[in-house]
């Protein structure tokens, strides 16, 4: 067998993915701790700084954590104090051995934790210490496209946080390696510091030194908007720069291939482990550890063989990385320029330097594209052009990077000087990013694909890689473009009416096979950025990129905050407005949100209609009518105007009611005892429950005149307002509603095909 290692490399791989594909969400989260002072004990593991609420903090990550009995702590206490004469690997021992005899019962699983530091002063690296203060989980995602806390920090080996954190005590014993790495590193980030301004500062830190935690956030997300995020890994790149360079250097010095070999793996692990050994800076280093001791034992190296011991290998040591992007762009991102891009290049129109180059760059896109739209639901088409300028300039950033911070040790004024280059390509990648975003089609929403459709495309390269000469080079080509329409296709759903989970607040998005899409409100009293991390999130996953219409049923904050920030936003969001519609009420029922929705969408671009009792909106088969209020409703009671859509789609029937109570649910029970909906009394399929469940809305006679077969509430978690109140909850169980919350079950999705109506929740899924 050819590549024996390669293949049971593959299928550890293969075997791993096919079970970690059948588990579902499994983070605990340990809400009991949550905002409980707790004393907790483990080792420092890493050390940097990060940005919290917009102020630099000290945070430490502790592994092998264990959250304490409270009446272990002075002997744990004690035992630290005498701790000085037991050496690094008996501590590690001891404490391996007798953890588990002082963890409260509560905190099982929770095996690292970060800490927010509340002073400059940080415990030595691999020291055991005891921290305290206040715990904080991490939350799962309850709406499609939302980040998941939970999973991703389960993945990076922590299961919480603890804020205004203190130190108790400490290990006199340390990692007397790790923490002289550390110290270096911190001495570089300091001359970092002095050399660049704030802004490049950041990104250099990033780059060259993988302190990610105080990089500037617009300047990330430029990265990432225009697909060049992985420029600020510690990765294979580096590896070449700074491995291959001091290998060279020492070749040239005529040093033994032995010695030469063990010094550059030697200097490349001590540059890993300064700068936290991440996912790429691993990978790139066993592939590169394999490529030297090739050489050394007259071997040919090979590429495929070299990247599956390196995915194996960090898969041993967290399975979970499976699931991690950044473990899937390096590893998609190598295959593509070591297995495709030959089989690629055969297949060439011309051979020239140009057309080369601007193949390489469609090859890495192509390989890592299920990886982005999987985690990030679209695409920068301009990004492979963009590629093409910022990936060769990256060898000479990351050289100047290097002269400038050995200048500015020798001489700080060198330092600056040697700087600004840097300043120099670094504008230059912002400038070029800024321009790619102001062109046409900047960004392309896709949405998530399934998982069959990133089968179904991976399968495809793989199978080209391996069949392109039996294919002319236009069969080549034309094979790889059926791949990329199989990759970003929809299934047709029918309707389709989900209920966002926003927290104490509503969202609800509509559309149809037809193409309507639609907001009816978006706001959150929960959540300060409910747009950029809730709402945005979830219409990308969707493959949304322009919604016909947003409507507002009423001008309260925790139903239009999430509008305004998206009309706010709505140049660099990748989402446009087509039009947005507002209650046509009296003076009296324009507050001051109101007119700031007005000018937001007027500063836009974005035309107003006002919509009134008996206005309608007709697209493909949705027909959504309003039944409240009358135009010109004046009363400074917004919640009795909340307007109020009956929703039709053939036999399936909807309504939509806002905050409704009071004398404005009086005025909609009128109207439908006098038939507007066809009849004194109705069978709604679906009823959306008014302000959240409150007790004073949705009575036990409008439930009777109605008559719903589902009902649908939006609240926040142990919200302040009781919501939904236990007298409302009763009356809909009365009514023989099959009632859910998102509360409880997260985004709510209905979908109506064929005449049949399906129910799904996301924390189901």
């Amino acid at each position: 067998m050819r590549r024996p290692i390669c293949a049971a490399a593959l299928l550890y791989v293969a075997v791993l993915a096919v079970v970690l594909a059948g588990r579902t969400r499994g983070a605990p989260t340990y809400e009991a701790l949550d905002a409980e002072q707790v004393a907790v004990a483990g080792y420092v593991d890493w050390k940097e700084h990060r940005l919290s609420r917009g102020e630099e903090v000290p945070v430490i990550s502790l592994a092998g954590a264990v959250v304490l009995q409270e009446d272990q702590i002075a002997i744990l206490e004690q035992f630290l104090s005498d701790s000085e004469k037991i050496p690094q690997y008996k501590l590690h021992r001891i404490w391996k051995d007798n953890r588990e005899k002082l963890r409260r019962e509560d905190a099982t699983g929770i095996d690292g934790v970060l800490c927010y530091m509340e002073t400059e002063e940080l415990p030595a690296m691999g020291s055991l210490v005891i921290v305290r203060g206040s715990f904080r989980t991490f939350t799962h995602a309850s709406n499609p496209g939302e980040f998941d806390g939970a999973e991703y920090y389960r993945i990076m080996g922590q299961q919480g946080r603890i804020m205004k954190c203190f130190l108790v005590k400490q290990s006199k014993t340390c990692d007397g390696f790790r923490e002289c790495m550390y110290r270096l590193r911190a001495y570089l980030s300091m001359l970092m510091d002095a050399s660049y301004g704030a802004e490049d500062a950041s990104v250099m830190k990033a780059m060259l030194l993988g302190e990610k935690g105080t990089l500037d956030a617009e300047i990330k997300e430029l990265y990432r908007q225009n697909g060049i995020i992985h420029v600020l890994a510690i990765s294979g790149l580096h590896l070449s720069v700074i491995g291959m360079g001091c290998h060279s250097i020492f070749r040239k010095m005529r040093l033994p291939i032995a010695v030469n070999i063990i010094l550059s793996l030697g200097l490349m692990y001590c540059y890993g482990t300064m700068t936290g050994m991440g996912v790429s800076m691993l990978r790139a280093y066993i592939m590169f550890t394999l490529h030297l001791c090739a050489r050394l034992a007259g071997r040919t190296y090979d590429l495929l063989t070299a990247v599956s011991v390196a995915a194996a290998a960090v898969l041993m040591q967290q399975p979970l990385y499976l699931g991690h992007s950044g473990f899937l762009f390096s590893f998609g991102a190598v295959c593509g320029i070591g297995i495709f891009l030959p089989a690629a290049m055969e297949n060439l129109f011309g051979q020239g330097k140009a057309e080369q180059m601007l193949l390489s760059g469609i090859v890495i896109s192509l390989s890592t594209l299920p990886v982005y739209l999987c985690f990030y639901y679209e695409f920068p088409p301009y990004s492979v052009i963009l590629n093409l300028i910022v990936i060769p300039c990256m060898t000479l950033v990351l050289l100047c990077g290097l002269v400038s911070l050995g200048m500015a040790a020798w001489f700080l004024p060198f330092g600056k000087a040697a700087a600004y280059p840097v300043h120099l390509l670094l504008g230059l990648y912002e400038k070029c990013c800024t321009l790619c975003l102001r062109l046409p089609d900047s960004v392309w929403v896709t949405g998530c694909p399934e998982k069959w459709q990133v089968l179904l495309f991976v399968s495809t390269l793989a199978a080209l890689t391996v069949w392109n000469r039996r294919l002319s080079r236009i069969g080549f080509w034309q094979i790889v473009l059926c791949a990329l329409l199989a990759l970003s296709v929809r299934m047709p759903m029918g309707l389709q009416i989900t209920m966002l989970d926003v927290g104490q607040g509503d969202c609800i998005y509509v559309a149809e096979d037809d193409g309507i899409h639609m907001l009816i409100d978006a706001g959150s009293l929960d959540e300060s950025d409910v747009a950029g991390r809730r709402m945005l999130p979830y219409l990308k996953y969707e493959g949304v990129s322009y919604l016909d219409a947003v409507a507002v049923t009423h001008p309260d904050s925790d139903h239009i905050n999430g509008i305004c920030g998206m009309l706010q936003e709505m140049d660099t969001c990748g989402i446009t407005v087509g039009r947005l519609y507002l209650p046509d009420v009296g003076e009296r029922g324009r507050n001051e949100q109101y007119c700031k929705l007005e000018q937001l969408a007027k500063e836009a671009g974005v035309p107003v209609s006002y919509i009134g009792l008996g206005d309608s909106l007709h697209c493909g088969g949705v027909m959504l009518t309003c039944i409240h209020p009358e135009k010109g409703w004046n009363s400074e009671d917004v919640n009795a105007g909340s307007t109020v859509f009956y929703m039709t789609y053939g036999e399936f029937s909807a309504l939509l009611t806002g905050d409704l109570e009071g004398e404005g649910e009086r005025k909609v029970l009128e109207r439908i005892e006098e038939g507007i909906l066809g009849g004194n009394k109705v069978d709604i399929t679906l009823l959306k429950v008014a302000h959240h469940g409150s007790r004073y809305s949705t009575s036990e006679a409008f439930l009777e005149a109605v008559n719903p077969r589902i009902a649908l509430i939006s609240a926040g978690r142990d919200n302040r307002y009781g919501h939904p109140h236990e007298e409302l909850l009763d009356r809909l169980e009365t009514a023989g509603c099959l009632v859910l919350r998102t509360q409880q079950s997260g985004a709510v999705t209905v979908y109506v095909h064929n005449g049949k109506v399906r129910v799904e929740t996301f924390m189901a899924r």
